[in-house]
């Protein structure tokens, strides 16, 4: 039975319940109305300080407040980014700047850094050691550079061992982050299945798995799992850091986690926590132990070797391609094609006329070795002015009774010569590049008198026959209505009027009565009755130059044809045009 001193204390806390009610109201209901109502400047007055004390104490206000800042940024960015544009002009210079000094500044470091590590004895070391051990280049000098460092950070679901956050030093893919997580899971589970503790029915918890270079440390928590992948060493100080970031993690992620259903957005604000566990300390170098890159040095030593070289020898193949295609300038000479592939190793491929300079000559004259090149020479015939007075003048040296000299870029001959050696100087010039009438003259030539006679009947022939075809060659062209002698057209009869002298010992000797049919004739414009006359005309003018020159009148007939109506000549058709008409007695 309860004792009087018990009743009288229950009727105590009766009464003083009361008393409360009557004073505070019910639930407290007045002063909770009176802090409400002051609420904002009380907050006011201890805010600033509040959150001075709590940054000051764990850090957690940055860490708290950090992501909501960068949510607003982001929007800001989204919404007002042309005012938040104007707000930030003037730093964003001096920030560039101060970006771009850093980079380089930190890409120098890491090229010396890797030139020092990586052409030298230690770092083909390193690499051979990297191979053999089955890891990156990267990873080993890192665990041979740094005493500690923490590589990855992973946040771990406990309950569930589903990966809530992760960070890195370097960028890591969140699917090797995820293939990590369940393994480790897997692992931590098959341990807790495995070896049981003590108390009945709680699982051991791993807190380390450990390589000969590599280390996860593994902090659990009541929710949350925290887990640094480490090289190296790893201090105490990163376990310390772990328990803390757990800490915090718990206490800022508390219903988060409590409420946890495979969402792991609500997370992603944890980057900074995590980041805090991304330690390194680097080994300290020994100057002594600084050595010269060697190595790299003589490499690079040899590769400006190598470059001076090539330049050099770029820069005296470009002097030799420039001084021996000079010689395409000479006439007579055309370079189809040169190579150079080494100073001594020259291809070159010319076309030559045989008038044409010596090539082996014009090398030598020039200071060139003739035995570097590999020379294909093949003949060519030009027309270079040039080299047709050399040709004119090597073929005219063979008649010593003919002199050569040039007038408007034709060759004049002058000098008396049978006629049998005149026939072959004329085919020997033909060939060699010379037109009658065109760049040849003759008339200058005089016929000698001492014809041997005792020439062949055949060869007589030939040249009865040569003659009139080169007679019929000939053509006197008129203008339109015109039925005058032009200064050209003399040159033309003075030169059948040679031929006819020509030809009429060479048909005595053969026995051939021969006469000069002139035939005259007009295009198929105007009048056809007055064409038929001019053509006669254009003749019977023809014939009298002729007849002035020396041909007896009875040893030409002319002709006026008329107008001439052949397709595609008709219209042009104003000429006088001979042809030699003969009978052999024989």
């Amino acid at each position: 039975m309860p004792t009087d001193a018990a009743t009288d204390h229950a009727d105590s806390e009766q009464q003083l319940e009361k008393v409360r009610t009557l004073l505070l109201g019910k639930e407290n209901s007045r002063i909770t109305k009176s802090i409400q109502k002051d609420a904002r400047s009380l907050v006011a007055d201890v805010i600033t300080e509040a959150l001075h004390d709590r940054q000051k104490k764990d850090n957690s206000v940055n860490k708290v407040l950090q992501p909501f800042v960068e949510e607003s940024v982001k929007q800001s960015v989204a919404h007002n980014s042309e005012q938040l544009v104007s707000s930030l002009y003037p730093l964003v210079g001096s920030l560039v700047r101060k970006s771009v000094a850093a980079f380089l500044s930190d890409f120098m470091e890491k090229t010396n850094q890797l030139l020092e590590n990586s052409l030298t004895i230690k770092g083909l070391k390193w690499r051979f050691k990297a191979r053999q051990s089955g890891v990156s280049y990267a990873q080993y000098a890192a665990s041979q550079t740094f005493v500690y460092r923490v590589e990855h950070v992973f946040l771990i679901h406990r309950e569930t061992g589903l990966l809530l956050n992760t960070v890195a030093l370097e960028h890591e893919s969140k699917s090797n982050a995820d293939i990590v997580s369940a393994m480790l899971t897997a692992i931590n589970d098959f341990v807790g299945d495995s070896f049981l503790s003590d108390q009945e029915g709680q699982k051991e918890q791993l807190q380390s798995v450990s390589t000969d270079n590599f280390n996860l440390l593994i902090k659990p928590g009541p929710s949350a799992l925290v887990v640094a992948a480490v090289s190296g060493n790893p201090p105490q100080s990163i376990s310390n850091q772990l328990q803390l970031t757990l800490e915090n993690i718990h206490s800022l992620y508390f219903d988060e986690l409590n409420r946890f259903n495979g969402d792991n957005k609500d997370f992603n604000s944890a980057d900074n926590l995590l980041r805090d566990c991304l330690l390194s300390e680097q080994k300290e170098i020994v100057a002594k132990q600084k050595k010269t890159p060697w190595l790299a040095w003589l490499i690079v030593f040899l590769v400006v070797i190598y470059v001076g070289y090539q330049s050099f020898n770029w820069f005296k193949s470009a002097q030799l391609h420039e001084k021996i295609m000079q010689l395409d300038s000479q006439p007579g000479i055309i370079i189809k094609q040169l190579k150079i592939k080494q100073l001594d190793d020259i291809t070159l491929d010319v076309l030559r006329d045989p008038d044409a300079l010596n090539i082996h000559d014009w090398l030598k004259d020039n200071a060139l070795n003739p035995a570097q090149l590999t020379i294909t020479e093949r003949n060519y015939h030009s027309l270079d002015q040039q080299i047709l007075q050399q040709r004119a003048q090597r073929i005219v040296s063979a008649y010593p009774n003919i002199s050569a000299s040039w007038k408007n870029h034709s060759l004049m001959l002058t000098g008396t010569i049978d006629l049998i050696k005149t026939e072959q100087l004329r085919n020997t010039l033909a060939i060699a590049g010379f037109t009658e009438g065109e760049n040849l003259n003759t008339e200058q030539l005089n016929l000698a008198s001492n014809t041997p006679s005792s020439t062949h009947k055949e060869i007589k022939q030939q040249l009865f026959e040569q003659l009139v075809g080169r007679i019929a060659s000939i053509q006197l062209n008129f203008s339109v209505a015109s039925e005058n002698i032009t200064p050209q057209m003399q040159s033309s009869l003075q030169r059948l009027y040679l031929y006819i002298q020509q030809l009429t010992p060479i048909a005595k000797e053969l026995n051939i009565d021969f006469g000069l049919l002139i035939l005259g004739s007009s295009d198929n414009t105007g009048n056809k009755s007055t064409n038929n006359i001019l053509s006669m005309k254009r003749a019977n003018n023809t014939a009298e130059i002729l007849q002035r020159k020396g041909i007896a009148k009875d040893r030409m007939y002319v002709v006026g044809l008329g107008q001439i109506d052949i397709k595609n000549i008709s219209s042009t058709a104003r000429s006088v045009m001979f042809n030699v008409i003969y009978n052999s007695h024989n």
